[in-house]
């Protein structure tokens, strides 16, 4: 009798644990808000470039002494030792081929350098850039505006994205006659690559009336964006 009872008990359990559980009903949304963002920052790379034919050293010295007084131009007009940093440096030699003959000629050295400047006032962009080129340097490589760190910029698009999902969501419970019950799983995308907002900056050249280039850095703006996703239990 006992073990009869114990094989009804054993049975009963194997058969609950087999009985599928009821399936959750479910609804998922996505919700997506973003913000405008003027940019914070202003990143500027300049280049010196210099070659002599007889000798690396005077290339070298003479690259040297340009890029000291583009380096010192920079400081002059409101740069901070910290927000200048040299990005590439190198000393090569230079050959053409002449076109009878295929022989190789050599024209003398290269020297190259290039300096990173933050500009973190935007207002002194302008004034960085025409005092690089002032003092020597021979090539701007870029000039970027970006935002810095948008994260702290983004928590506004957060809410309004999550404040757009919730809505979305009451709709279309309303629309297909079921009651929106709590939140079961929130999830939010976040921005690929380094996290940061880049936008090449409008370099435009005015002709002004003395007949100089007066560079004009327009920065615009970025919209940053926060998509989330919520998936609801429905009655």
């Amino acid at each position: 009798m006992k073990k009869t009872a114990a094989l009804l008990i054993l049975s009963l359990a194997v058969a609950l644990a087999a009985a599928p559980e009821q399936s959750r009903r479910t609804l998922t949304v996505t919700g997506t808000a973003e913000v405008s963002v003027k940019p914070d920052i202003c990143y500027i790379s300049f280049g010196v470039e210099t070659i002599n034919k007889k000798s690396a050293r005077d290339a070298y010295r003479i690259n040297a002494e340009l890029m000291n007084a583009v380096s010192a131009a920079i400081k002059e007009a409101g740069i901070g030792p910290k927000d200048l940093q040299t990005s590439s440096f190198s000393v090569t030699p230079q050959y053409h081929y002449e076109d009878t003959g295929h022989r190789r000629v050599f024209d003398g050295y290269r020297v190259y350098q290039s300096l990173d400047v933050n500009v973190r006032d935007l207002e002194k962009a302008s004034a960085v850039l025409d005092a690089g080129m002032e003092a020597g340097a021979t090539q701007v490589n870029n000039v970027t505006f970006a935002v810095e760190n948008p994260k702290k910029y983004t928590a506004d698009a957060r809410v309004e994205a999550v404040k757009a999902a919730q809505a979305k969501a009451q709709t279309m419970a309303d629309l297909t006659g079921v009651k929106l019950g709590k939140p079961i799983t929130i999830s939010e995308s976040e921005p690929s690559g380094s996290g940061r907002y880049y936008a090449q900056a409008n370099v435009a050249f005015d002709r002004a009336a003395g007949g100089e280039d007066t560079p004009s850095l327009e920065p615009g703006e970025f919209k940053l964006s926060r998509t989330v996703y919520i998936t609801y239990e429905i009655e």
